[in-house]
């Protein structure tokens, strides 16, 4: 589990952060879905490996994030992130169909860690494809991945490895055929996510709710 250069966790608060969020209650974002119950079974053995430095709970259904979209318009404060207007929907919505992909298939096993949470590895050439045209990547470099949980605790890295040092799970395959935006309670760091809209992957540009 390489450690991308820092040595400790950063510990996330279960907290509304309202002065991220501003007046936004939702935010977007484009990702595949994963949520199978293999998927499913694979990360809640991971949560229970490293539940001691976990946030307790993780309502995430999992999924494999490909662009960031933002907050969406509301009145009130304005968020720290740029809203993520209609128009904009429209612009990622008609560069994921540029690409014209056809359905694929995502292999996920292997955990790694970022700063603030466990995640297991997410592996398709597509995926990348996916993060590139939304935008992913421009200011660190792009990680296809399903999150664990977030960390609740700061703790030198060396102690979540050994934790998780003897976790196995073999690796899932999931057929993607669609690529959907989701939408979350921006006031909630561990809530779950509601699909709002998706691209069906045909391999011919196309349309879809």
């Amino acid at each position: 589990m390489a450690d991308g250069g820092w040595a400790v966790t950063v510990a996330c608060e279960d907290r509304d952060f309202t002065e991220w969020r501003g007046g936004a209650q939702h935010v977007l974002v484009w990702a595949v879905d994963v949520d199978v119950p293999e998927v499913r079974a694979m990360i809640a053995s991971a949560r229970r490996r490293l539940a001691a430095v976990l946030l307790p709970r993780y309502e995430r259904q999992p999924h494999v994030t490909v662009g960031y979209g933002g907050p969406m318009p509301a009145d009130g404060p304005a968020p720290m992130d740029e809203v993520y207007t209609a128009e904009r929907v429209e612009e990622a919505r008609a560069a994921v169909e540029a690409l014209r992909l056809a359905p694929f298939e995502v292999r996920i096993g292997g955990w790694a860690s970022f700063q603030m949470s466990p995640y297991v590895a997410a592996r398709a050439p597509e995926l990348e494809a996916l993060a590139e045209a939304l935008g992913e990547g421009r200011e660190r470099p792009y990680v296809p991945h399903v999150t664990i949980g977030h960390y609740g605790v700061a703790v030198p890295l060396a102690e979540v490895a050994v934790l998780g040092e003897c976790w196995e799970s073999p690796e899932v395959v999931v057929p993607v055929d669609r690529v959907s935006l989701m939408r979350y309670d921006a006031a909630d760091i561990a809530g779950s996510l509601t699909e709002v809209g998706c691209v069906p992957l045909r391999g011919v540009a196309s349309r879809g709710g």
